[in-house]
């Protein structure tokens, strides 16, 4: 039996492997999806004799982290192998550059691995179990070919006489089935059989290139332990996009075979660029060749590599994982951040083919680094007093299962950092070993247990994410709903690759207050993009820092209306009173602006200026005056309902205990003296109350002539409503339960 080891079916369905295709090959292949398709299955019956077990190298970082110590012993025995002489093991994965069998390990690029699996599983159910089918498919013939063409022509000699001078041309053979240099005045060096991966050929590169240059490089077609691999299309792409002396000089290939045979390979678009030249490998073809190619200047290398299209390495999820770590890329050196994690990044970038690529069309000196003063945010509510705003500190939570990838850093340097913010915390790497829904569990738990008032939130952050045909299935939508709904002040910003419109709307939808996109590739060919995207979160940061407030907002108004709503239950507070506080609770709440730069704060204050209005009318009775006639005039008088206790003739420029009861010669109870009652009796008098309610009246009724002034409400004019509002709310239902 066939069992397959791999957690991505994402990956298996984008190259053709669908479950109905699964399903047609049932009888001879078992798949392991995840941890607990493998805890279904006897790990005896696995390793049984004469089974064949194809394993996903990293299939080890879907199993729990708590189980991850107890399944490493099997991880390793499949890795290394030599211990299970009685088993076929092929390990697959996009990190694994060319394809070799040794004894009964075989390692195959993931791409060849599901491009050849059919054909494998054809011969294996006619008993012909054979790892080259799996390697090379049928056309595995090819290998014996290229040996026997090249062995063909090693055994060619020159014999004319060499008029040109090879003392400055470089020259590379094979280790294996090579072929000697044309001319012994040249300098010739030796690509071995097993050192062919990126960071190999890059080595090759730096230690022949740097400081030598050359008229022209010389490079063969076939090396490595398969020649079918082609690996000197490869070697010429690195030449091209590696800093040397010599990253502009003519490349010569040479090769047994004609074009006609690469044109499948990957890498077959350098033959289309200049200065790249496939010859005939047999001497007489080396030596007229010299010559004939120019070198490129400098700036055509940018232009020629930008007609090269190199697919995504396999070793990556999908394009979202390689934007990830290309951003992380930019953003450290825009903003100067540093350590290991960046670091590996960083080695991957200047090593990695497919990343050499993009550095070479866009070169990371095109991005300027940030100043310090640049990075930091703008707390607008520096200015406001902490006992108004409700919380005082910044408390951020970012969440991000790759964070510890270098993300992290960069967060605590422009966060921590430059703008000195303690509060900061993350939860990334433990994510992976989490279901969707503990996932969600965990980072909702974590908001609303502690002082969190602002979230940095991945777009995605399980697996399944990946496949997700519904927005509302991905993990980090649901997390955005739940936090929305527990406080929707709770400011979350998303970081996504995407930057899909439909996806951007869908989040707005739901309350997200910020998204960033991470940088992928094709965002690059805009220089500016990376200083644009960070000032766009230095932007966003600030926005969200300076509405922390709302969190507050919404909490007090939220016990406050709980308790109204207990007091109307138990016929303490009047049931319609209880309504409309609740729904100018609301519509306060809704009206503020999501800038603070944004001049309309009028509505927002004037709704928490209602609740104090319907405050006052449920404590005064106003519609009930008592009328008495003093010297032939009519003189009313207000009291508190429920009480034989009169309202009093306050006056703004002080509260007297002593002031007289307040008598009138209009049924319509004063505008302010309702308000000076209501505070007096409330216990919130002061100068802050007198001035709202005069901000509200000039705000209502401009009249030039009593010399009202109309000037702007501003967020610190709605805050101080709003908290008058809460404290008369909350000693009205104090007054109401001492009363009982």
């Amino acid at each position: 039996m066939i069992y397959l080891f791999d957690d991505k079916e994402s990956r298996q369905q984008s190259y053709g492997w669908t479950n109905n295709k699964f399903e047609l090959w049932s009888d001879v292949i078992v798949r392991i999806k995840d941890y607990s398709d493998y805890l279904s299955l006897e790990e005896q019956d696995i390793f049984s004799e004469r089974n064949i077990i194809i394993y996903h190298e990293s299939f080890s970082t879907c199993i729990p982290y708590e189980e991850r110590r107890s399944y490493q012993a099997f991880h390793n025995a499949l890795i290394d192998g030599s211990e299970l002489p009685g088993i076929n093991i092929a390990i697959f994965s996009g990190s694994i550059a060319s394809r070799a069998i040794n004894k009964n390990v075989a390692h195959v690029p993931v791409t060849d691995m599901y491009a050849n699996l059919e054909c494998f599983l054809g011969h294996y159910r006619e008993q012909e179990i054979d790892f080259k089918y799996l390697l090379w498919g049928e056309e595995y013939k090819i290998e014996q070919t290229l040996l026997d063409l090249i062995e063909d022509i090693s055994n060619e000699i020159y014999e004319g006489e060499i008029q040109s001078d090879w003392s400055n041309v470089f020259f590379a053979s094979a280790q294996k089935y090579g072929i000697d240099a044309p001319s012994n005045d040249c300098i010739q060096e030796k690509l071995w059989l097993s050192k062919v991966s990126d960071s190999d050929l890059d080595n090759y590169i730096r230690e022949w290139f740097d400081e030598s240059e050359y008229e022209a490089l010389y490079i063969p077609l076939c090396f490595g332990k398969v020649l079918s691999d082609y690996n000197g299309l490869r070697l010429a792409i690195h030449i091209r996009c590696t800093k040397s002396a010599n990253q502009n000089k003519p490349i010569y290939i040479y090769s047994p075979v004609p074009t006609s045979f690469l044109v499948r390979s990957k890498y077959f678009d350098i033959l289309k660029t200049r200065g790249v030249k496939l010859i005939h490998m047999h001497p007489q073809k080396i030596i007229d060749s010299l010559g004939s190619l120019q070198p490129l200047i400098e700036n055509e290398i940018k232009f020629e590599m930008e007609q090269i299209h190199l697919p995504v390495p396999q070793n990556y999820e999908d394009s979202h994982s390689v934007a990830n770590e290309w951003a992380i890329y930019r953003w450290a050196v825009a903003t100067n951040s540093e350590d290991s994690a960046i670091d590996k990044i960083a080695n991957t970038i200047k090593s990695n083919l497919y990343f050499k690529h993009l550095t070479t069309i866009y070169p990371p000196s095109e991005i300027k680094s940030i100043k310090e003063d640049r990075l930091k945010f703008k707390d607008q509510l520096s200015g406001i007093s902490p006992t108004l705003t409700g919380q005082k500190d910044i408390n951020i939570l970012y969440v991000d299962d790759e964070a510890d990838k270098g993300w992290y850093e960069i967060m605590a340097n422009i966060i921590h950092d430059v703008n000195n913010i303690s509060g900061f915390d993350y939860l990334g790497e433990d994510l992976k070993a989490l279901s969707q829904q503990e996932i969600i569990d965990q980072v909702v738990e974590r908001v609303e247990e502690g002082s969190v008032n602002i979230v940095l939130l991945d777009f995605r952050l399980h697996k399944k994410d990946h496949d997700s045909k519904d927005i509302e299935d991905i993990t980090s939508v649901q997390i955005l709903k739940k936090i929305k709904e527990f406080n929707p002040g709770i400011q979350v910003v998303i970081f996504s690759a995407t930057n899909k419109v439909w996806n951007l709307l869908a989040l707005q939808k739901y309350g997200a207050d910020g998204f960033i996109i991470k940088e992928g590739p094709e965002n690059s060919k805009d220089p500016s993009f990376t200083i644009q995207t960070i000032d766009n979160f230095i932007n966003v940061m600030s926005i969200c820092i300076s509405n922390r407030y709302k969190k507050s907002l919404h909490q007090i108004a939220s016990e406050l209306n709980y308790n109204l709503e207990k007091g109307a239950k138990s016929h303490k507070i009047d049931k319609d009173f209880q309504k409309s506080v609740k729904l100018f609770y609301r519509m306060a709440y809704s009206s503020l602006p999501q800038s603070i730069d944004d001049p309309c704060f009028d509505h927002s204050f004037m709704n928490y200026f209602r609740i104090i209005e319907a405050t006052a009318n449920e404590t005064i009775d106003v519609d009930n005056p008592e009328a008495k006639e003093k010297n032939g005039t009519m003189r009313y008088s207000f009291k508190f309902r429920g009480t034989d206790e009169y309202l009093k003739d306050y006056n703004e420029d002080e509260f007297s205990e002593t002031a007289k009861k307040l008598s009138m010669t209009n049924k319509r109870l004063n505008f302010k003296q309702k308000f000076y009652n209501l505070f007096a009796r409330l216990g919130v008098y002061s100068s802050a109350t007198f001035n709202m309610v005069e901000k509200r009246n000039a705000l209502t009724h401009p009249n030039s002539k009593v010399n009202y002034k109309v000037e702007p409400i501003n967020l610190e004019d709605v805050l101080l409503a709003a908290s008058i509002s809460f404290q008369c709310i909350r000693n009205m239902i104090e007054n109401k339960e001492k009363e009982e």
